[in-house]
């Protein structure tokens, strides 16, 4: 009887730690993720709609404690998104270029210093001079229509986007993600015409990725809409902002 009764005990203190520990967990996410309600600006808030971001951070599988590159991250809405999916013990760079930053920094310095795991790159990617494979991502949001084309490299990778992609291989973790999400142009589209609606498609992608030494994981269609015609400036929509079709692809460093 009395060895039943110490089992029983036991077990409910290994029930109540249990309890506890996940009672901690679940604070400790409630508490994140209301710092990050408290530091997000109404604009942003109102922009999920139109960017799902929780549907794109799961396919992504963003994990608590990496560490993410934000590539032009601008105004900080999915850096802030990132801040939140990552944790107190993960670490978001939000990479401006140093004009951008100068311009933004009085808004988001205080808001990055709140967060407590954002912490601001004001330069290109290639100034950076941290150790290689230190990051599990490299996220990109609506700029891969800047990178895909030029004048001088036609239907081809530009070199500039080349260099690009080896500085982001090397800060990459074996087994580390390169994201891309991106207005969507129909695949067999000219990089010249589709640069010129703001649009890239994901064939172009793929190519450009690939050839940089990149392994295809896949996309998500999360962000589709059957009603773009894909073939006119995003801006152009009437549908309004953040309507455009966006395809979310990922890209994995070979292990």
């Amino acid at each position: 009887m009395m060895q039943h009764l110490k089992t029983t005990a036991t077990a409910l203190l290994a029930s109540a730690a249990v309890l506890t520990m996940s009672f901690s967990s679940f604070a400790d996410h409630h508490e994140a993720g209301e710092k990050m309600k408290q530091e997000r600006p109404a604009g942003d808030i109102a922009r999920d709609a139109g960017r799902k971001p929780s549907q794109v951070i799961e396919f992504l599988g963003v994990k608590p404690g990496m560490k993410v590159w934000d590539h032009a991250s601008s105004t900080g809405y999915y850096t802030a998104v990132l801040s939140e999916a990552v944790g107190r013990n993960g670490m978001v760079y939000a990479q401006n270029r140093p004009a951008s930053w100068e311009r933004l920094k009085d808004a988001l310095g205080p808001r990055y210093e709140k967060l407590g795991n954002v912490d601001p790159f004001a330069g290109n990617i290639t100034d950076f001079e941290g150790g290689d494979g230190e990051f599990d991502m490299v996220f990109t949001a609506l700029i891969y229509h800047h990178m895909h084309y030029s004048e001088a490299s036609g239907d081809g990778t530009p070199d500039t986007s080349k260099t690009f992609y080896a500085k982001a291989m090397e800060m990459l973790k074996p087994g580390g993600m390169y994201v891309i999400i991106e207005h969507q142009a129909p695949d067999g589209t000219s990089r010249e015409d589709s640069a010129g609606w703001h649009r890239a498609s994901l064939a172009n992608a793929i190519t450009d990725l690939t050839a940089a030494g990149f392994e295809y994981v896949g996309s998500s269609d999360v962000l589709a809409n059957p009603d773009d015609p894909q073939n006119i400036p995003f801006r152009e929509l009437t549908s309004g902002r953040d309507s455009s079709q966006r395809y979310v692809a990922k890209f994995r460093k070979p292990k």
